[in-house]
């Protein structure tokens, strides 16, 4: 069961590294791509989803401070009005 486990991490590193350069080569004069920064952003979606599907509001103001938005800012107010509209309930 371990190796099948270990099988299936190989095959999908050797899936996304493929996918990786197609996505790159497609690209070819139009400029580069910044492979990691495209998986962070992808990343910080998902968390910002899951923050907002499963979180406390003090936690999703917490994680929105930490990627860098200031109170007041029109980034923070945004996040916190995509939070109202889907966590509060409407009156």
């Amino acid at each position: 069961m371990e190796e099948a486990k270990k099988a299936r991490g190989v095959e999908d590193k050797k899936k996304q590294d493929l996918e990786d350069v197609i996505r790159a080569e497609t690209r070819r004069g139009k400029g580069p791509i910044d492979i990691e920064e495209r998986r962070r952003r992808a990343q910080l979606q998902r968390d910002f989803h899951t923050l907002l599907e499963e979180g406390s509001k003090d936690g999703f103001v917490k994680a929105i401070r930490a990627l860098g938005l200031r109170d007041g800012s029109p980034g923070f107010e945004q996040a916190l009005s995509i939070w109202n509209e889907i966590r509060e309930p409407r009156k």
